[in-house]
């Protein structure tokens, strides 16, 4: 019996091969990991004093803007002429936001006047701040003050800031001088503007500094240390430095005290990317060695193999793709008998394969023919049944409507005869009629946030709203649905063209008659269950207007008259005009009471009323008013009594 060696020479050449390519590449990527470990050190170390040195640069810059905007905000004319005037206090929050946007470093705002009395606050709560340490720390030393300077000083108190739970920061303490100097100097402040800055609120604003892990704290400092040792490293990553905040402007300096907490795992981050990516092209270059010397040792035995697969082909009767030829005759010669049988072999096996597949072929062909015939009559009957049940629903359609359009159309002519205040419910019966299982209102009102559609002029005014949920029934009838709005749209755009004013964009007289007869006809049927004002205004002075003038400039009175009036109404109340200077309006749900209320606003608001003519000459306008109320009137003589009050107190007018 023949041993077989246990080394191959293929085995022992791509050991040698190996052995001689690792070790230089061994040593070289030991040299490079720590060059380049030692290099992205010292690049960690200029990150953190980059890091640290741009805090602190940013933090000047920002208390630099801060006291820039303050003071403008003190010396601002209107913020201290609100010391002494409420009036002027929605400037000052004006203002007061304005600042605050200037920089997001700014926490709270209070505003104080000469005795140190909180009167405004942005974002503060002035309940704590009047009781708090703070307040009579800001009041000790006035010589600050006198100066010009702002005051810097450290609270460590909650609740002075609104909705932050910060109970240390940073107060700068300002006085609103109006640019006056008294005697020696000095300045007098007629005011105070306190700033309120929270540690926490400047440790987020520049955390975009460092890496998501790491942050950095303020303290205030406390002691006599060193300034010149400002800062020292330890072994747990924190950094302590001392940090002087100088301005001009401020009394004195501020001394903070800052811990920074770095992270190596981010900062080394970058260094282990590249021993990892060093690691990664000495593993591929392992790899590729590997895989050359296993090359090459099986190009040596490479004829056999691919003999050997020739040979396998032809048994196992599947075709071989090799085209090149073998380096030796005799395996050549071998492979060109080999391809000469199988070739042989496989023609026959193809022709037995071809009659056989045109065999199943027939076959199919015949039992599938058989189906066809068999699911014909089947098919055709379904088919029949289903276009008769398609044309007997669209003749069904066609005669719903038919008859819908009529109907329509014979709805058209019931608008002619309707009063304007019956139009919604005769609307919404018509609609029923059309569409049974829906539900339909329709108001005069904006449709607001309810489901439906808005019925608009040509010149798209909103008409009315219609409220209604649609329904597959609408979607089918929908050409009907369209036809029904647009022949209300014209009615309803003829109806309020006709109850409009041409000069004016108010309701004219037949409107009034008929939202009053509307309103007397509510009023009777409710029970008296709410009541209504009539009030009728009357300009005076109009035809000496029209005869010293002419009849432009008495149109110019009528118009600021009736823009006047119609700066005091609420949505709810209706205003129209029934003669040449005289207007209405009527007003829901008031009492007595209410009324004299209204009346008395409107008296109030035409105080200096006047009105220009086109070369801006000034004219004096007024009218008079009168009322009536249905809780204290009877129904048909409110407009005798409103019309008797507005001549009283017109005769009055011209009597002074």
């Amino acid at each position: 019996m023949i041993s077989r060696p246990y080394v191959s020479l293929r085995k022992a050449f791509t050991y040698v091969l190996i052995i001689c390519s690792l070790v230089p590449l061994i040593f070289i990527s030991q040299f490079l990991t720590n060059s380049i470990g030692e290099t992205l050190f010292n690049q960690k170390e200029q990150q953190i004093q980059n890091a640290v040195s741009t805090i602190a640069q940013e933090i000047v810059v920002e208390f630099d803007r801060i006291q820039q905007s303050l003071n403008w905000l003190s010396r601002d004319r209107f913020n201290i002429q609100a010391l002494d005037n409420i009036l002027y206090s929605s400037v000052v929050r004006h203002n007061l936001t304005r600042f605050s946007e200037l920089s997001r470093l700014i926490n709270s705002v209070y505003v104080l006047n000469d005795k140190w009395e909180p009167l405004y606050n942005l974002n503060g709560r002035p309940y704590h701040f009047e009781n708090s340490q703070l307040l009579k720390q800001i009041n000790i030393d006035h010589t600050i003050y006198e100066k010009g300077l702002t005051k810097t000083l450290f609270y460590s108190e909650p609740n002075l800031i609104k909705e932050s739970s910060s109970s240390k920061g940073i107060a700068l303490v300002t006085p609103m001088l109006a640019y006056n100097l008294e005697g020696s100097g000095r300045y007098r402040a007629s005011g105070y503007v306190v700033v309120l800055i929270s540690f926490e609120t400047i440790e987020e604003h520049f955390q975009h500094f460092l890496f998501k892990d790491e942050n950095f704290k303020l303290n205030q400092h406390i002691g006599n240390e060193d300034h010149s040792v400002n800062q020292q490293k330890a072994e747990d990553g924190k950094l302590e430095r001392i940090f002087i905040l100088n301005n001009p402007s401020f009394s004195s300096s501020l001394t903070l005290d800052i811990t920074y907490q770095f992270s190596d795992v981010s900062r080394l981050k970058d260094m282990k990317s590249s021993l990892l990516a060093l690691f990664t092209v000495i593993g591929w270059t392992l790899i590729t060695v590997i895989c050359l010397a296993m090359g090459i040792t099986r190009w040596i035995s490479k004829e056999f193999g691919e003999m050997e697969e020739t040979i396998v082909s032809y048994a196992t009767n599947k075709p071989n793709k090799r085209e090149k030829r073998f380096q030796f005759s005799e395996f050549e010669r071998m492979a060109i008998v080999l391809k000469t049988m199988s070739s042989t072999i496989r023609n026959q096996l193809l022709e037995l394969k071809k009659k056989n597949d045109e065999l199943n072929e027939s076959k199919n062909l015949i039992e599938l023919s058989n189906e066809k015939l068999s699911s014909f009559n089947q098919e055709l009957e379904i088919q029949v049944k289903k276009q008769t049940a398609q044309i007997s629903d669209a003749l069904f359609r066609e005669e719903l409507n038919k008859n819908n359009l009529a109907a329509v159309i014979e709805f058209g002519s019931e608008y002619k005869s309707l009063d304007f205040h019956d139009v919604p419910a005769k609307v919404e019966q018509q609609l029923k009629k059309l569409f049974p299982d829906m539900v339909w209102k329709l108001s005069f009102d904006p449709l607001g946030d309810n489901a439906g559609i808005e019925i608009v002029s040509s010149n798209y005014k909103v008409l009315a709203s219609l409220h209604f949920v649609s329904t597959d029934a609408l979607e089918k009838q929908v050409l009907v649905f369209e036809l029904f709005i647009k022949q209300l749209s014209s009615w309803l755009e003829l109806a309020d063209i006709a109850r409009t004013d041409v000069l004016l964009a108010c309701g004219n007289r037949k409107a009034f008659d008929e939202d009053l007869a509307h309103y007397q006809k509510r009023y009777r049927d409710s029970k008296a269950v709410w009541n209504f004002g009539l009030f009728i205004l009357d300009v005076n002075g109009l035809k000496l207007i029209n005869d010293q003038y002419g009849h432009s400039i008495g149109d110019e009175l009528i118009k600021a008259s009736c823009h006047n009036i119609a700066q005091v109404l609420s949505s709810d109340i209706k205003f129209y005009r029934i003669g040449g200077d005289e207007f209405v309006l009527l007003v829901e749900n008031v009492t007595q009471g209410e009324c004299l209320q209204l009346s008395d606003k409107l008296r109030v608001n035409q105080k200096d009323l006047s009105f220009f003519d086109k070369e801006g000459s000034s004219y004096a306008a007024h009218y008079s008013i009168g009322w009536a109320c249905s809780d204290k009137t009877e129904l048909f003589k409110m407009f005798t009594v409103a019309d008797e009050h507005m001549y009283r107190e017109k005769k009055a007018y011209y009597q002074q």
